[in-house]
């Protein structure tokens, strides 16, 4: 069962429309001061993964930036796998291999627990976050 742990959390931060079914979704600033979105690019840095249910626009929203956290997987997780998002923003494996598919992809930490495709996993955000590169 996925749990969270410690997190520090991004003061201010507010949704940029109704993310209320996108809890534990990674989100990414928008254009608006202070407003975030969710993912919309494969493999994209993100800010932070959402913890609450914001309804609408300019709603505070939780969102983890560094830490253990829940997030929502996009195929199955297992753990110890690297992660990144995916282009819904759901979490994805992240292959490190400077030949892969996922040359290009930023790691955003690793799985601590992890689940099918659709459920919560347990992950770490934060640190490290890296580009992998080609060779």
């Amino acid at each position: 069962m996925a749990y969270e742990g410690v997190q520090t959390a991004i003061p201010g931060a507010t949704a940029a429309g109704n993310l209320s079914t996108k809890q534990y979704y990674c989100v990414v600033k928008n254009t608006t001061d202070r407003q975030y979105a969710v993912a919309t690019a494969d493999g994209e840095v993100i800010d932070g993964i959402l913890q609450n249910k914001p309804n609408a626009a300019n709603v505070p929203a939780n969102i983890a930036m560094a830490g253990v956290s829940r997030v929502v997987a996009d195929e199955t997780l297992t753990a110890g796998n690297l992660w990144g998002t995916s282009a819904d923003g759901q979490a994805k494996i992240i292959e490190s291999s400077n030949t892969g598919a996922d040359v290009g992809d930023f790691v955003m930490g690793r799985v601590i627990e992890g689940a099918a495709s659709g459920a919560l996993a347990t992950v770490t955000i934060g640190a490290p976050q890296y580009k992998v590169e080609s060779a």
